[in-house]
């Protein structure tokens, strides 16, 4: 893998050069009694922290033909004077293309690392549709952690017949367990969320993926949402922070859930349930889902960031516009201190452009053809009938099913 050479590269390559021959003048014009040949040993040391190998031994070569030409300047070309200076730059510079070598080795594997880490974190949270379904989606996620994109917070939408479900939460803690586990509770949205008729049911698949991790004291916090083509929208909180309504007339809404749910692995501990919200958008309303990233980010001097004064920018002509705009007054609040936790942000606006209820397709009865394959709710089955598994027999099935 070739390592880019950048403008600011050039520019010190440049310098490096400039400074061999500044020295080279100033040895000239301060006379054989003053040499400097000795500081030209410095060069392919400097080069070694920022250029390949070849580099190094060019700036080595470029140094030793000035300091042979100032040698025979002097008339000292062949003399001790002359030969310690030669020798100590032929050893930095040997040495220092060593260095060179094994710097750009690691440069390159660590390259290759990140690259690596970059398709995993795409892969546990990739990038969300613009459009599903009766809404229109755009996401933000900004970590905590230096040179990571992910972190214990997630998000994921789902189209589903009729409409889009959507999750947004926190784990508890941080680092690769949480990131781990933030993958687990995604992998069981994203199986559940097209297949079960209640969101209470993908909550409870998510604990129970959370529970078969086997991690312990770690619980995560979650907003389960549900939007139809008619605006309809319906939440499942457990525990998380709750979601901001900006209706398109103007003002500010907040989504409470009906009681405080308990976060997902801490659910089973004894009897109870998510809270619940219910409402109906109109085309134009948006809905903010963020973790607490965003409530707890701290000024200098400790205070928190005022969110529901700044909600206007969301108002934005496009939603990105709007996540981009909160960033930046997000970041120009916290100028003084580095994010304290991972922050996500999932802005959705209701589109009012979906199947009308007379075209609105009926969630399907198990038949006796579904027998033995799980029974697909809120989306049509992708599965040919011939294909799914344990059927009873091939009465029920029409010539063209079986063949």
């Amino acid at each position: 893998m070739k390592l880019p050479a950048t403008g600011t590269a050039r520019y010190a390559d440049g310098a490096c050069l400039g400074v061999l021959l500044a020295v080279a003048l100033a040895d000239i014009l301060l006379g054989p009694e003053v040499t400097l040949l000795a500081l030209f040993a410095a060069a392919p040391a400097v080069a070694a922290t920022r250029v390949a190998e070849r580099g190094v031994v060019g700036t080595g070569l470029f140094a030793g033909l000035i300091a042979v030409a100032l040698l025979l300047h002097d008339h000292l070309l062949g003399s001790p004077e002359g030969f310690v200076p030669l020798l100590a730059l032929g050893l930095v510079t040997v040495f220092s293309t060593a260095a060179a070598r094994s710097r750009t080795r690691h440069q390159r594997q660590l390259t290759r690392i990140r690259d690596v880490v970059g398709a995993a974190q795409q892969t546990i949270i990739g990038p969300l549709p613009a459009t599903s379904g009766p809404a229109r989606i755009a996401a933000s996620y900004e970590s905590a952690t230096d040179d990571a994109q992910i972190g214990g917070d997630f998000y994921e939408v789902a189209p589903i017949r009729n409409g889009v479900r959507l999750v947004i939460g926190d784990v508890q803690g941080k680092g690769l367990n949480a990131v781990r586990t933030a993958a687990t509770i995604l992998a069981a949205f994203r199986e559940s969320a097209p297949v079960a008729s209640r969101l209470e049911t993908v909550g409870l698949k998510m604990s129970c993926a959370l529970a078969r991790q086997g991690t312990e004291e770690r619980f995560v916090t979650a907003v389960l949402a549900e939007l139809s083509d008619d605006g309809t929208l319906t939440l499942v909180n457990y525990g998380h922070t709750a979601p901001l309504v900006l209706p398109a007339p103007g003002g500010l809404a907040e989504a409470a859930p009906d009681r405080p749910g308990l976060p997902l692995g801490l659910d089973t501990l004894g009897e109870s349930r998510p809270g619940r919200h219910s409402r109906t958008l109109a085309p134009g309303d948006r809905i903010l889902f963020h973790t607490d990233g965003l409530d707890e980010a701290r000024d200098a001097t400790g205070d928190f960031y005022p969110l529901t004064t700044r909600v206007g920018l969301l108002r934005a002509d496009t939603l990105s516009t709007g996540l981009e705009a909160l960033r930046t007054d997000v970041h120009r609040h916290t100028a003084h201190s580095s994010p304290a936790d991972d922050s996500a942000l999932l802005l959705l606006e209701y589109t009012g452009t979906g199947r009308s209820p007379a075209d609105r397709l009926p969630s399907p009865e198990p038949g006796p053809d579904q027998h033995g394959c799980e029974k697909c709710i809120v989306v049509d089955c992708p599965i040919p009938i011939r294909l799914r598994p344990h059927l009873p027999s091939t009465g029920g099935l029409s010539r063209e099913q079986r063949a």
